[in-house]
């Protein structure tokens, strides 16, 4: 059950990060959109960090605490966040690097920000709770905002970097295992490669990987009902694919199926000749 204090901040986060993005939509300078990019960027991840030094001084020790998902990306958010940072201080956001990885953060952030926004209570008395919250609210905003800021298009075909950055997950995650076995550490269960989450210890990280992209999937196939013409929907323009491969692959694959399409006008051109011929010669009979 939602606590009132829980159901308070999901309605004033939503509210507060609708609200920002309707401002933010409004702004149209490529210099100024990349620095409210670095500012939610920034925000997320020291907001993140911060435990270290509000231990720090909240501590009669002269040290802080810093847990393993401070240090290391343990958790899909965590990865999600030094992402969100990476992508936000790439100068060329127009390479097909910047594409992909703003793809998958983009889509991913918001997956775990959502997530934990509506599966664990902020704990606002608590700065370890209430910062976990804040800072996952503020991946949300960067997250949207490289939807918003039209620096991802919404596509089916943005389930091809999607599809690869959960691979790396895999391998992240794997890494980190490798390192804390190496350190004498016990296993953190990095990315779930273990076992679920404490909540659902069966649900294993690949099933999260199929239920995420079938939802994008969904999701992306019901915008473009609405938001495309037939003939710019994915099952018929694949040039957003050209975001995403090599330009080379892109034309080989272009012209592979502007040559099934001439084939097929060829092929309803010769029936409709042969139907005009049947047709005339059936007039020439009766006559």
């Amino acid at each position: 059950m939602f606590s009132l204090e829980h159901i308070l901040y999901i309605i004033i986060s939503l509210v507060v990060v609708g609200l920002l993005m309707f401002g933010v939509s409004f702004v149209h300078s490529q210099k100024w959109k990349n620095r409210i990019l670095i500012i939610f960027a920034l925000l997320c991840f020291f907001t993140h960090i911060s435990i270290m030094y509000q231990t720090f001084f909240t501590n009669d020790t002269n040290y802080g605490n810093a847990y393993d998902n401070i240090l290391f990306p343990i958790y899909f958010c965590n990865y999600m966040m030094y992402l969100l940072l990476a992508v936000s201080f790439i100068r060329n956001k127009e390479s097909k690097i910047f594409k992909c990885i703003a793809t998958f953060v983009a889509y991913g952030g918001i997956f775990g920000s959502l997530i934990t926004l509506f599966v664990t209570p902020p704990g606002i008395a608590e700065w370890e709770s209430f910062k976990s919250a804040l800072s996952h609210t503020f991946m949300l905003m960067g997250c949207l905002y490289l939807f918003v800021g039209k620096y991802v298009r919404i596509n089916v075909y943005n389930l091809i970097p999607y599809a690869e950055g959960l691979l790396s997950c895999g391998v992240v995650g794997g890494v980190v295992e490798l390192i804390f076995f190496l350190c004498g550490k016990p296993s953190p269960n990095a990315m779930y490669l273990v076992h679920g989450p404490n909540e659902l210890p069966e649900f294993k990280f690949w099933m999260f990987v199929i239920v995420m992209l079938a939802l994008i999937f969904i999701f992306t196939c019901i915008w473009e009902y609405f938001a495309r013409k037939k003939e710019q929907r994915w099952y018929k323009n694949i040039d957003d694919l050209s975001l995403y491969i090599p330009t080379s692959w892109f034309e080989k694959i272009k012209k592979g199926q502007m040559k099934k399409q001439l084939q097929i006008q060829n092929i309803d051109q010769n029936n409709a000749s042969m139907l005009n011929n049947n047709t005339k010669n059936s007039n020439d009979n009766i006559e």
